[in-house]
């Protein structure tokens, strides 16, 4: 059996019901496919936190009303726990602006009951694809349905990019737990909590009245230890806030938790123009800042928004490269435990207290203001001298030259996979 129509997106997440919906406002036929059957999302551990401009993104698609449910959490920023009994350092959004904080089932539903109303729009959950190629795909059975466009939105393992490019190389990073907590509030009611400790950082955010979604980042190091309950609860009790720990506690005990695997893969790649790459099928970092349902939804808007492929991609590699540089940077920087490392978090952190200009910057690159490698490279570079500066001497000269070697190629690896795939 073959069906012919203008848009076939693979994946009902945020980015793939955006692009639907913006194809059919748009006057083109839309074949939605999700392979999760009806209500499986309610089970997901994923992004659960839009910066502004994904809030501007949803409004401008029609799905204005999700943003201004009653009782909804409206992220003014991040709040971040050096230790050691430090005073906690805010970051807020530039000129007053308003993330977004939900659970991550309540967001997709709500978004696929709004798309699956879009004159337009044929949605199809339970159906898996098998091959996809430039003109449409095969489903598991053997049914072909083709497109004059294939949209891959079917995240990290998506068949639409393997279709492209293989396997591909996504570099592990953590992994990481989620945590809910009914019944307690934040200390800073309407912003992100970082807490810094050992063996890495925990992450807090409201995303109901009264629901806090703790996050527990683990190095791979400790795959074997995190599997012990009272491991992971000795790994949270010091660093979060007293509120938060007995809850935290029983919610381990009990066995009540999510795990997802964190990777990296450069914003490098969005597809050839008839297969296309959007979301976290286009590439993905670790959850640390936020970035990857905003960066879906923009995908989805400019794809629709820019008739010409090549622009499109051009724009997307320009403005996804610093926001992605920076979270790999603070990613390290928070979770390595070098001597140097443990310097360079003090410097940054005493960057961010001292300087509301730096404040500013470093929360205007996440939100993408900012598309040259200069722009990060400034504060960077401020960090490590000041990190350079503050060092303990429990290490010697040549360990700690060796580190900033690393600190300084990371960065810069990361932001030349996007330099040559622009290039290219």
């Amino acid at each position: 059996m073959r069906s012919k129509t203008d848009i076939l997106v693979v994946g009902a997440g945020p980015a793939g019901c955006a692009v639907a919906r913006a194809y059919a406002l748009k006057g083109k036929s839309v074949l939605l496919l999700e392979a999760e059957p009806e209500g499986k999302s309610r089970k997901r551990f994923a992004g659960e936190w839009l910066h502004p401009q994904g809030v501007e993104a949803l409004q401008e698609l029609g799905f204005g009303d999700i943003t201004s449910v009653q009782g909804r959490p409206h992220g003014k920023g991040f709040v971040v726990y050096p230790g050691h009994g430090e005073m906690p350092v805010k970051l807020d959004y530039v000129e007053g602006q308003r993330g977004l904080a939900f659970h991550h089932g309540d967001l997709v539903d709500e978004m696929r009951q709004r798309v699956a109303k879009t004159d337009g729009v044929d949605f199809r959950q339970a159906v898996r694809v098998a091959a996809v190629d430039d003109h449409g795909v095969t489903l598991e059975g053997g049914e072909r349905l083709e497109a004059d466009r294939v949209v891959g939105a079917d995240g990290r393992s998506s068949v639409v990019r393997r279709s492209l490019r293989g396997a591909g190389a996504h570099k592990a990073m953590s992994a990481m737990t989620g945590i809910l907590l009914e019944g307690v509030n934040a200390p800073y009611p309407d912003y992100g909590h970082v807490f810094l400790g050992k063996p890495s950082f925990l992450l807090g955010y409201e995303i109901a009245p009264s629901v806090v979604r703790i996050c527990v980042d683990v190095p791979l190091k400790y795959k074997t230890e995190m599997k012990d309950p009272e491991w992971l609860i000795a790994a949270t009790r010091e660093t979060l806030p007293p509120v938060w720990r007995q809850p935290c506690e029983e919610q381990i005990r009990a066995g009540h938790l999510r795990w997802q695997a964190n990777h990296f893969l450069a914003r490098a790649d969005y597809g050839n123009g008839r297969r296309v790459l959007i979301g976290d099928a286009a590439g993905h970092t670790h959850p640390l800042t936020a970035t990857g349902i905003t960066n879906g939804l923009i995908d989805a808007m400019e794809l629709v928004q820019r008739e010409d492929f090549g622009e499109f991609a051009r724009s997307r590699r320009r403005a996804c490269r610093v926001p992605e540089l920076l979270s790999r940077a603070l990613y390290d920087c928070f979770s390595k435990e070098d001597a140097f490392s443990q310097s360079l978090r003090r410097a940054v952190v005493t960057l961010w207290r001292n300087d509301e200009k730096e404040r500013d910057r470093t929360m205007g690159l996440l939100m993408g203001n900012g598309r040259s490698f200069l722009t990060f490279a400034g504060p960077f570079l401020k960090a490590l001298v000041g990190a350079w500066r503050g060092r303990d001497n429990t290490t010697t000269m040549g360990a700690d030259l060796a580190s900033i070697a690393s600190w300084i190629r990371l960065p810069m690896a990361y932001a030349m996979a996007g330099w040559v795939r622009a290039k290219s």
